[in-house]
């Protein structure tokens, strides 16, 4: 036991959590979008992306159109931050044209109910310490809802290498995949080493999870996906953890009395 609280130590205190979402995007209540382009230019098209962060204008007519100081030329398609988009209304000068847009604002939910998944979770999860079973299939639900997030997160990000983007996104996490699996290995071959894995993958899973907490709170969350099911892997990914924690712990305690 003193090992395990000494290993679990060391990871919520030297453990470096990824960022909340892929490419450094992050949640927000305000989301600047392209409402088009006047006059429009043949094969010329505009849009917001990463999570409203950037101007992405994709040429496919036949003549080159200059932008922020770029010259964009056919069959070309190039991403640029520009501090004008950030405006409530805006425009940006297109060749002979201009690209127009808005900042639109949505308020965030009320985090308090998010909050209660996550503790109804966490308070849930001490039932995991009573069989390896239980453990081995909580610690497969926490990771899998941790994977999801991270590949949707990932998907959210437009022009960048999948892979990279899913390592920063996955952070200290990316231990708890493959661990995953030595723990349900573990828990099927009856090993006392089961509730310890679990307890350490849960603790890794929290950690991973801290930067996600702005979820709660706004309202566009860079997912690829509805965003109260970002919230929900949340949720699970937090709360889960939480439980498989203290049902690692709770589960050797019980091993240890008899």
């Amino acid at each position: 036991m003193r090992v395990l609280l000494l290993v679990l130590g060391l990871l919520l205190a030297t453990a470096a959590p990824a960022h909340a979402h892929a490419g450094g995007l992050t949640p927000q209540d305000h989301l600047s979008r392209v409402t088009g382009i006047e006059p429009p230019l043949p094969g010329v098209a505009a849009r917001m992306v990463n999570h409203g962060t950037q101007l992405e204008i994709r040429n496919d007519g036949p003549e080159p159109v200059a932008v922020a100081g770029h010259v964009v030329a056919p069959g070309e398609v190039w991403r640029f931050r520009d501090e004008r988009t950030t405006a409530p209304t805006w425009e940006v000068p297109l060749g002979t044209a201009v690209v127009r847009g808005r900042v639109d604002a949505t308020p965030g939910p009320n985090p308090l109910w998010w909050l209660l998944v996550t503790l109804a979770l966490a308070a849930g999860g001490r039932f995991l310490g009573r069989s390896k079973a239980l453990l081995a299939g909580g610690v497969v639900v926490v990771t899998v809802a941790h994977i999801l997030h991270a590949v949707g997160s990932t998907l959210a990000v437009t022009g960048g290498s999948f892979v990279p983007l899913m390592v920063g996104a996955g952070g200290v996490g990316l231990v708890c995949w493959p661990l995953a699996g030595v723990a349900v290995g573990a828990a099927v071959r009856r090993k006392p080493a089961a509730a310890f894995i679990a307890a350490v993958v849960g603790a890794m899973l929290v950690v991973a999870g801290i930067p996600d907490f702005d979820s709660f709170r706004f309202s566009h969350l860079p997912f690829a996906g509805p965003a109260d099911v970002d919230r929900l892997l949340v949720a699970l990914t937090l709360g889960g953890g939480l439980g498989l924690a203290a049902g690692g712990f709770a589960f050797m305690r019980k091993e240890m009395d008899r």
